[in-house]
């Protein structure tokens, strides 16, 4: 253990890394918001005091609080950036409204197919917007989708428009796919559609010329070029390399990839950069040792570093020079400078100095997939670089060519496991999934797209201004290596070894897993492999022993216009009741699942789907997929929507016991808990009115869940002498005006009710304004998820907590 003394020491001679570290805390706990602007404030303030009066050394020590204290403060600042006065973000509070705004298009427009019709996407730098007669000016992006192509527009041209815009729509609901986060680091606080292309009007292209939007431009016209010239398939993976755009990838490529574990390769990351800049600046190196004049008079490998920089600066003007590709372009100068210049154990110091930079411009990049992958995998491969590479040993009679050559082999698949490890923690975190076989998949899709398709593809682009057959050559020779990495992927991504789904990690387990690392790094193997055997039982203790938590908890997921109810009971049962959603995306891939993992369940033991309708079923085929639950339970109707006699095939085939319930038997049950279905399918043709009506009770506390059943239903429960009672009340049919009649409401006497409901065009129906007035006369808390987002509700049996607040 250092003693203290040499704690400051190391901090003295490494002050860069724990000032970053303290920086990076600093905004983790401005996201908590764990001190007011105010304290954090005066606290800076007297801390600098300090500094300035004190000795050297604990002026020193004093920089990392003072660091703290900046991150900080640098991430509140940033939130409040939107509701400054002039933004448009602060101006359109509200939910979506039509309205019509004048700008700027400053992206190129991504275009991507949906459900047979392409769909425009673009950025608008708003000036003025149209409210209630007034025009008023305002300043800020957003992101805006139009239905068909937008061919003629380009960026740099002034627009008016008429468009529906508000928040970006993100489902609140906890380990799903963070949409309003992800455009928040972008500067974006907005989105919005636009009908078609008459709702467009172009006022003037003088702009057009200016050099600011000119990368955009380059971008759009290359990704034209591109889908004029090659097969969509072949487009759309070569614009993600060339210009960072992914809209135009189609999902079940997208989902090769990510099976393969080789996703990254699709986004301009520092790992395109580093490679584009080692292999230029070996091929420099090697061209300027022929050369005895510069050798005598230079120092070659800076020499032939400064001459990747033009072609770096290039491709990330194609890019589009946004956040993440000028972090990548940082990031790759920085290992490449430390490789030639020989500064290997200054490499660390370079990183944390680049984190520092890209941070202090924009604090929200923290929070981002690209940033933490990045950051995690240059990491790793400068912990294990020594032995990765390590140092040359002079030998009189050089290696043979297959020795060699095996040698480089060995170091690249060593590199890309490095890589590989780095970035585990944030694989599993954001992507749940473990790639098997992505080291090696790297080692042979890598090549075939970065170092041969992605030169091809820079070299063409010249070309293309200047005489396209030229460009349309190059890329044809190029688009070998993306069809070569394609079928290697898809290979791949059939075995059903290439990846394992697993839950998400803790950050008690971040940490730890990077402190494991680092041991092995710092050769303390011993002590790091006892570590990594412990941390993987921690990760897995769940999938063994599941945990019997002796309380109940009933989450009522935000998944949009549909319905979701996750049961966590007191012996440590799991039951998911429905999902599904009336959108066309899974839910239960994009939504329910990543909750689930992020709940760290890794099994179902049942699931129950309501009845027939696509909002209540359509993402329980992933579901039954990954969490293979041993009951799925049904209402028995002959009704077949959509790919829901699929659903129960597919179950079947997995060996899931298909059941249909008496009306009254208990599902689950124990000393203190019973969880009830009231009814089955009763002699009616009506689909809602069949669903299945769950009960749970646990200790004096109750729970109501109706599906989709109308007011014939509850009367017919009501007549019949069912326990209706309940503490909350899942309203019935997502708060319809055909449900939640008076009676019903009086037998179920509620303390709490929760409404499963989306954005829609009729969201005014869900709750009814009928609904509404009932319940706000009878004083009942109403809780609707598209607000809230998700609602949890805990109980022993005697209190009863429901997250915004307690009922005793």
């Amino acid at each position: 253990m250092p003693s203290p003394a040499a704690a400051l020491r190391w901090c003295e001679r490494n002050i860069l890394l724990p000032v970053t570290v303290c920086f990076i805390l600093g905004i983790s706990a401005g996201r908590t918001q764990l001190l007011s602007e105010q304290t954090a404030v005066i606290a800076l303030v007297l801390l600098a005091i300090a500094a300035l009066v004190l000795h050297h050394r604990h002026a020193l020590l004093l920089s990392l609080p003072i660091f703290f204290l900046t991150g900080h403060l640098h991430l509140l600042h940033h939130l409040a950036k939107p509701h400054a006065a002039g933004q448009l973000a602060a101006v359109l509070t509200q939910e979506e409204r039509r309205v019509t705004l004048v700008g700027t298009l400053a992206s190129m427009i991504e275009e991507s197919e949906q459900d047979g019709e392409v769909i425009s996407r673009f950025e608008l730098e708003a000036e003025e917007v149209l409210l209630d007669t007034t025009w008023q000016g305002v300043r800020g992006r957003v992101r805006l989708a139009m239905l068909g192509k937008a061919d003629e527009l380009r960026p740099g041209i002034s627009l008016m428009l008429l468009a529906k815009v508000g928040p970006p729509e993100s489902f609140k609901t906890p380990g799903a796919f963070d949409y309003q986060g992800h455009l928040a680091a972008k500067g974006i606080y907005l989105s919005g559609w636009i009908d078609g292309r008459a709702d467009v009007l172009l006022l003037d292209s003088e702009n057009e010329s200016s050099l600011r939007w000119l990368p955009e431009q380059v971008r759009q016209e290359t990704g034209r070029f591109l889908r004029q010239h090659l097969s969509p398939e072949l487009a759309s993976v070569y614009q993600a390399l060339l210009i960072g755009s992914q809209a135009a990838v189609p999902p079940e490529i997208q989902e090769q990839f990510r099976a393969a574990g080789t996703m990254h390769i699709l986004s301009v990351s520092g790992l395109h950069m580093s490679l584009l800049a080692l292999m230029s600046g070996l091929l420099l190196n090697w061209l300027l040792r022929r050369s005895e004049w510069l050798l005598l008079r230079t120092h070659v490998p800076t020499l032939a570093l400064l001459g990747t920089m033009p072609l770096l600066l290039i491709y990330g003007f194609i890019a589009g020079l946004n956040t993440p590709v000028l972090r990548a372009m940082l990031m790759a100068v920085t290992v490449v400078a430390a490789l030639i210049l020989r500064k290997r154990h200054d490499m660390l110091h370079l990183l944390a100095a680049a984190a520092l930079l890209v941070l202090a411009c924009n604090p929200l990049a923290l929070f981002t997939a690209s940033f933490q992958l990045s950051f995690g995998a240059t990491a790793a491969l400068i912990l294990f670089l020594p032995q990765i590479v390590p140092p040359a040993v002079e030998n009189k009679e050089p290696p043979k060519t297959l020795i060699k050559a095996g040698r480089y082999i060995l170091s690249a698949l060593l590199a890309s496991i490095a890589a590989t490890l780095g970035t585990l923690p944030f694989l599993l975190f954001h992507f749940h999934r473990l790639p098997l076989l992505g080291p090696l998949l790297n080692l042979i899709v890598e090549p075939l797209l970065c170092l041969w398709a992605l030169p091809w593809g820079l070299a063409a682009i010249p070309c293309l201004f200047v005489y396209p057959p030229a460009a349309v050559f190059l890329l044809k020779i190029g688009s070998l290596g993306i069809w070569a990495g394609l079928r290697c992927n898809e290979l791949a991504s059939l075995l059903p070894c290439a990846s394992v789904w697993t839950i998400s990690p803790s950050l008690m387990e971040i940490v730890w897993y990077g402190i494991v690392l680092l041991l092995w790094s710092l050769k303390y193997r011993q002590t790091a492999l006892i570590g990594a055997a412990l941390l993987v039982l921690h990760f897995t203790w769940g999938l063994w022993f599941p945990p019997q938590p002796g309380k109940s908890s009933i989450a009522f997921l935000d998944i949009g216009q549909g319905s979701s109810a996750f049961l966590h009971l007191p012996d440590g049962s799991r039951l998911l009741a429905d999902a599904g959603n009336s959108g066309k995306r899974n839910i239960g891939e994009q939504v329910i699942a990543p909750y689930l993992w992020s709940q760290r369940v890794w099994r179902l033991d049942q699931a129950v789907i309501s009845h027939p309708h696509r909002d209540h079923f359509s993402g329980m085929d992933f579901i039954l997929r990954h969490f293979k639950p041993k009951i799925l339970w049904i209402n028995g109707d002959a009704h077949r929507e959509e790919n829901y006699q699929q659903i129960l095939e597919q179950a079947a085939g997995q060996g899931v016991q298909v059941r249909i319930p008496q009306s009254g038997q208990p599902i689950a049950q124990g000393k203190n808990f019973m969880l009830t279905v009231l009814r089955g399918k009763p002699p009616r043709d009506d689909v809602n009115e069949a669903s299945l009506v769950l009960h749970y009770r646990h200790g004096r506390r109750a729970f109501l869940l109706p599906g989709d059943i109308g007011r014939q239903s509850e009367e017919m429960l009501r007549r019949q002498g069912v326990e209706l009672r309940a503490d909350v009340l899942l309203a019935a049919h997502h708060g319809s005006r055909t449900s939640t009649g008076e009676d019903f409401l009086t037998a179920a006497h509620p303390e709490l009710i929760v409404v499963s409901a989306g954005r829609s065009a009729r969201q005014e129906h869900f709750p009814a304004a009928v609904n509404r007035a009932l319940w706000q006369m009878r004083k009942i808390p109403v809780l609707i998820t598209r607000e809230q987002g998700t609602v949890t509700c805990g109980t022993d049996g005697e209190w009863l907590d429901c997250g915004v607040s307690s009922i005793h």
